[in-house]
């Protein structure tokens, strides 16, 4: 599970200095919905229990992160961006959601 947080942390800090934000936070959102859609898949049965340990709570502990969207969201709001900030919480909620529903509706099922 260490080891799979330590590649999650790795694949966000990547992914956070390669992706330009501009005003909107892309890389945060992007890491979320990545999380989200591999929490998809590995639900549900077929999964060891290793696995999903070591992925959900390993990699996608590392990769995603709740306390940034928290921090950039109070951020918008005391810059007085209102608009920005639900525009981003909408796609962070609805689209993580939908995110696990793509994960889970295309991961096999192993007997």
């Amino acid at each position: 599970m260490a080891s799979g947080g330590v590649l999650g942390a790795l694949v966000r800090w990547a992914i956070a200095e390669n992706v330009t934000t501009g005003q909107f936070p892309w890389p945060t959102l992007l890491v979320n919905l990545i999380g989200c859609a591999l929490l998809g898949l590995i639900t549900g049965r077929g999964w060891s229990l290793r696995t999903r340990t070591a992925v959900g709570a390993g990699f996608c502990g590392g990769l995603t992160t709740f306390s940034t969207f928290g921090v950039e969201t109070a951020l918008m709001l005391d810059d007085g961006d209102l608009g920005l900030a639900v525009v981003y919480i909408l796609a962070s909620v609805i689209g993580g959601i939908a995110a696990f529903a793509l994960g889970r509706s295309n991961r096999e099922d192993v007997a």
